[in-house]
């Protein structure tokens, strides 16, 4: 068994972990302009975050997971279940991902570059919300 026990899982599981961002925490993203998504290639799940947004009290970033009608991301990260759990728990470093191709990289370069502080941000928080969500 692999970091999800199917897509239904991993969609929740990432999904609710955005959501809580999004109203507790992620400023980091708030108003970049962003809408950044994260491809899981072996779960067939996609979980868009839309920092275009102008943020409000409570709600910082709109979060879409399998949603057609999503906003089109400026920038898409591409990988397996495994390597973004990886990356969110500090284990692995998405710009060595990138360069190795274990990650890869759709739409804007830059933006994708501007993201990589975020990532390292929210990795305190995904520890502490597996922690408190059993895993």
């Amino acid at each position: 068994m692999g970091t999800f026990r199917d897509s239904a899982h991993a969609a929740e599981f990432i999904g609710g972990f955005f959501r809580e961002e999004a109203v507790s925490g992620g400023k980091f993203f708030a108003g970049s302009g962003v809408i950044y998504a994260y491809v899981l290639t072996d779960l067939d799940v996609r979980v868009i975050v839309d920092a275009s947004i102008k943020p409000q009290p409570g709600r910082n970033f709109d979060v879409y997971v399998n949603d057609p009608n999503a906003p089109k991301p400026t920038v898409e990260f591409i990988a397996e279940a495994d390597m973004f759990d990886k990356v969110y728990r500090g284990e692995a470093q998405p710009l060595a991902l990138m360069m190795t191709g274990k990650v890869k990289t759709k739409g804007n370069v830059a933006d994708a570059m501007r993201t990589l502080p975020a990532m390292g941000v929210l990795i305190p928080h995904y520890k502490q919300y597996c922690a408190s969500h059993g895993r």
